[in-house]
């Protein structure tokens, strides 16, 4: 019998857009750069980690690029790098989404909302 994939612990999983319509230049170089400040925040391994994926269209091509946070269901829009780093500092290190760029949260994931905060 085959052994299963591994993958390792994460806290959130941050999926960008990259569908058809969308740029994919523009793309690449978004989930880089989360990539990259992820890994430089320290926020790519351990308890608080956040696992990074391009996934494919959305649906929401409006003010792009889009980015969806499990397990919360937060939906942010109007991406570039200064709005990924304050993503990065305020939701993903301090658990406080950045309300001005989130345009949806799903209400089946209202109910868990993760409280702890990286510790600096």
């Amino acid at each position: 019998m085959q052994e299963k994939p591994h993958v390792d612990s994460y806290r959130r999983h941050a999926i960008l857009c990259a569908g058809k319509k969308c740029e994919p230049a523009q793309d690449r170089a978004m989930i880089q750069y989360l990539k990259k400040r992820l890994s430089e925040a320290g926020l790519d391994r351990g308890e608080f980690a956040v696992r990074a994926n391009r996934g494919g269209c959305l649906g929401v091509c409006e003010q792009g690029p889009i980015m969806v946070v499990y397990p919360e269901g937060i939906w942010y829009c109007r991406l570039d790098p200064q709005n990924i780093d304050r993503i990065i500092e305020s939701h993903f290190r301090q658990g406080r989404p950045v309300q001005e760029l989130v345009f949806h949260e799903s209400s089946a994931c209202k109910a868990f909302r993760p409280d702890a905060q990286v510790k600096a």
